[in-house]
């Protein structure tokens, strides 16, 4: 993989951003521009990406990434948040990209949710199963799906990709939320998990033993105390702790592991700073991410 090193947080916040949608307080008002977050997306080198919300555009010029040089996109589930397809879509538009193929990888739930809603939105009809082949094969030259079932590793361009399930679902109630975990060239191993509540033991079972370098996980209600200790959905600053001991306990962290909080929604009470100093009093080495923030893959994995 080019650039293995180049781990970009494109963005960091929940569905709103922050400061939130409809809120009267301006980014240019926030004292500290961590807590300025355009909607979650993750960016592994050039080629690769997991989820593509409607800030997409402005991320990668902020970040001088090319979204032409994408190969390989990963789609969490269908909120917009995560999977903006108009935005994805235009593609098929551009007069000057490289004609190389976007290839998608999504959930079978959420293939079909993108499918029929893409045709519905052309010809407000809803499809039968031979236009929604017909549809996927129009965009093929352009843009590919493939399906991934969950705890089945698949090698998508040099990394080694498996999905876990979180405990949220998109637009349909079988889209559950797709968690990755990522082997990239070298060994180095990255979870990214947003949307996702606290996992089902047998994921945790799943994970036991397997060394990750680098776990990122939802905390979209930071300072709240009253989802409970193993919330669905989305974690909080406290549960999310409690799930990184479960993954210690299961053998997952290793001494240099590296741990990061996002998709964080502008309402839940804390700071960026406040979040990072509840953290700092946990015993692990978890921070809160920002936009912006890269992460290098050259630690040691001995």
């Amino acid at each position: 993989m080019d650039k293995p090193d180049n781990i970009v947080f494109l963005g960091t916040g929940a569905a709103q951003g922050a400061p939130a949608a409809y809120s009267p307080r301006m980014a240019s008002s926030v004292s500290d521009p961590r807590d300025v977050r355009s909607r979650s997306s993750l960016r592994v080198g050039t080629k690769h990406q997991i989820d593509a919300g409607p800030d997409a555009w402005y991320q990668l010029q902020r970040e001088k990434q090319s979204w032409d040089a994408l190969e390989h996109l990963f789609v969490s589930h269908t909120h917009s948040d995560h999977w903006y397809l108009d935005g994805v879509l235009q593609k098929q538009d551009a007069a000057d990209h490289d004609r190389k193929q976007l290839r998608v990888y999504l959930s079978a739930p959420a293939l079909d949710w993108t499918l029929r809603t893409r045709h519905y939105a052309q010809t407000l009809v809803a499809p039968d199963d031979g236009q929604l082949r017909d549809l996927r094969t129009s965009l093929e030259p352009q843009i590919s799906f493939h399906v991934m079932e969950f705890r089945e590793m698949y090698t998508v361009g040099d990394m080694q990709v498996c999905a876990i399930p979180g405990t949220h679902t998109g637009r349909v109630r079988t889209d559950v939320a797709m968690n990755y975990v990522m082997e990239l060239p070298g060994g180095f191993r990255l979870l990214y998990g947003v949307d996702t509540g606290f996992y089902a033991e047998e994921t945790i079972e799943f994970l036991s033993n397997t060394r990750l370098d680098l776990i990122v996980l939802d905390c979209t209600f930071g300072a709240r105390t009253d989802r409970g200790s193993r919330p669905t959905g989305h974690l909080d600053c406290h549960s999310l702790v409690r799930l990184i001991e479960r993954l210690d306990q299961a053998g997952c962290l290793a001494s240099h592991s590296s741990i990061y909080a996002t998709h964080i929604n502008p309402d839940q009470g804390w700071t960026h700073a406040q979040m990072d100093s509840f953290f700092s009093k946990s015993g692990y080495p978890i921070r809160t991410a920002w936009d912006g923030l890269r992460i290098g893959t050259e630690l040691s994995l001995s």
